[in-house]
């Protein structure tokens, strides 16, 4: 008998999965799931949250590398964290060399961790990210700052909302 092992297609452009912003969906409460590739630029997926009115990311600009890198540290700032909007990583596991799906409760997302920065006997990476399924809350205006850092920043109080496209480029500053 032959084992055969169902190997998913790689993800190469991001997917927006909108379905849910159907009036009788109530599946993920009006959210969108996009899927994204680990080798896009981070950066580039806030600029397209913003762009897009995704709220949750839009405190992570300039940090520099992929979404793979940024899950992987579960990267945060002004804060927010990659983990708040992360619902599942897809990986290649080195140590049986096959795909494994890691819903957001076995990501052990911690500060600056994850566990996806295991490490095999030889010292390499376990874990291989290959794309990375967000739910991103619709809107224009943040959820309501809460690091007083940006709020200074951005000249306004702490639990004051504000455009997306407002707090992207005060961080960029």
């Amino acid at each position: 008998m032959t084992n055969f092992r169902r190997i998913q297609a790689p993800i190469t452009d991001i997917v927006v999965d909108d379905s849910s912003c159907e009036v009788d969906d109530l599946a993920y409460c009006g959210g969108v799931q996009v899927i994204v590739p680990a080798t896009q630029g981070w950066d580039d997926l806030v600029a397209r949250a913003v762009a897009s009115d995704w709220v949750g990311i839009e405190a992570l600009s300039a940090i520099p590398g992929t979404v793979g890198d940024a899950v992987c540290a579960n990267v945060s700032a002004h804060g927010q964290a990659v983990a708040d909007t992360v619902v599942s990583v897809r990986t290649w596991d080195r140590s049986v060399d096959a795909q494994r799906t890691f819903p957001l409760a076995d990501c052990t997302f911690g500060s600056g961790t994850s566990a996806f920065q295991e490490s095999l006997a030889d010292g390499s990476e376990r874990f291989q990210i290959l794309d990375v399924a967000f739910l991103f809350r619709q809107g224009d205006l943040t959820t309501p700052i809460v690091e007083e850092g940006l709020a200074r920043l951005m000249g306004i109080d702490v639990g004051n909302r504000v455009p997306l496209g407002a707090v992207r480029e005060a961080v960029r500053r």
